[in-house]
């Protein structure tokens, strides 16, 4: 949608040591893409892959020399025109939908293939393969492979983040798992349906629903927390089109697996788009980094303070804060159902508003469709404003964010 695209901001990238793989040219990240709905791919990319990371994990510290490596094999999806299916689109990147499997190995005294074959034929587990757009786009799918080498060594990594299964330096291709739904295409399901069927009984209550919205805030929180506190990474564009849901699964005793019910949110909630994040302690790693001033930006959920700093000389990175603080709008979002934050204005007034993003909640209320779902002093008031203050050092960190939103009951 036009209306979310991110403002495409010139950046100062220094190569990383692998000049071939990352070059660093003026360059800015790409736009998330959103999937469809297609078949969710849990698989696990925990710390057992550190050594085809090249990197060691002690504690909260480790270094890391190159991306992961992917060594399966892709089969792309093709339609009737020949041309690869894509599951969406971004300024910098396509990704396409793919299935993975081992290569093979075959005997040596294999001499001829058996006909027809002893068992079925599979395609392999379901992938998105992200691929550049353009040609100058390859430094940012590599940096954006690094941190998600980087965050997928973390123990609690397939908690959080979506499944990485590696980097193909030869096309400068990110493979993740195929997750099926975006969170923001999920609020705006919600929102349609809680317009439709409008009562007063549930007009002062999220889009998402009360027991939903809170058990989605505390997931998020948490997620941030880990991102930041284990994985000590800035992720640098949160919005809810870069949180994808994966469905939760269940197994009962007689082995049959089933989507699980509850009055909590029915997802697992994984953060996606990398390709805006650096590193909070980038002294750690034994392979420079890029360093990015400035990136692509989405104004309704940047930290005012980057947004004032756009026409600065000296542009700032995002920070621990800032996610903090996109976090934050990111849960108002999935309240009220308005995903623009700002839709009461004219497009020539909402990147001027977003400046003042510490007042978003007030401007919900007095410009937004859906303002009546952030009553004064309730739980979406308590959790988000702690996170929107003006002054970044006064914004709360997500540990006694977590423990705030835990607290609160509904």
């Amino acid at each position: 949608m036009a209306a979310h695209a991110p403002m495409q901001l010139s950046i100062s990238t220094k190569p990383a040591n692998n000049g071939a793989n990352a070059p660093g040219l003026g360059l800015t990240p790409p736009v998330t893409p959103i999937l469809d709905g297609r078949s969710a791919d849990s698989a696990n990319t925990s710390s057992a892959t550190l050594s085809s990371a090249g990197a060691y994990f002690s504690g909260a510290v480790y270094s890391l020399t190159s991306p992961r490596q992917f060594h399966d094999e892709l089969e792309y999806e093709f339609d009737e025109k020949g041309r690869r299916v894509a599951f969406g689109s971004g300024a910098w990147s396509v990704v396409y939908k793919a299935f993975a499997s081992p290569r093979a190995n075959p005997s040596p005294a294999m001499t001829r293939p058996l006909t027809p074959p002893s068992s079925p034929v599979t395609k392999g587990r379901l992938v998105a393969v992200k691929s550049p757009g353009r040609r100058d786009a390859k430094a940012v799918l590599y940096a954006e492979a690094r941190a998600l080498t980087r965050a997928s060594c973390v123990p609690g990594s397939e908690r959080h983040i979506v499944p990485f299964h590696g980097y193909i330096a030869e096309s400068s291709t990110i493979v993740m798992g195929a997750v099926p739904l975006s969170l923001s295409s999920y609020v705006e399901e919600k929102a349609r349906f809680a317009q439709q069927n409008f009562t007063t009984r549930t007009m002062f209550d999220p889009v998402l629903g009360m027991p939903q919205w809170h058990d989605l805030a505390k997931k998020l929180i948490a997620s941030l927390s880990w991102l930041h506190e284990q994985a000590q990474i800035v992720h640098g564009d949160i919005k809810p089109h870069n949180i994808l849901l994966r469905p939760y699964i269940s197994i009962d005793f007689e082995g049959d697996s089933n989507m699980t019910s509850s009055d909590g949110f029915p997802y697992e909630p994984l953060l996606a788009d990398f390709s805006s994040a650096h590193s909070i302690t980038p002294e750690s790693t034994s392979e420079s980094e890029p360093s990015t001033a400035i990136s692509a930006v989405t104004p309704p959920f940047t930290a005012p303070e980057i947004l004032r700093a756009l026409s600065s000389p000296d542009p700032i990175a995002p920070a621990p804060a800032s996610d903090v603080f996109s976090m934050a709008v990111t849960l108002l979002a999935a309240a009220t159902g308005d995903l623009m934050i700002y839709s009461g204005f004219s497009p020539a007034q909402r990147l001027m508003v977003a400046k003042d993003g510490h007042m978003v909640i007030d401007f919900a209320r007095s410009s937004g469709a859906n303002g009546t779902r952030v009553p004064k002093n309730g739980i979406v008031e308590k959790i988000v404003k702690p996170g929107i203050a003006k002054d970044p050092s006064l914004r709360v960190d997500c540990a006694e964010w977590l423990a705030l939103a835990s607290d609160l009951s509904v």
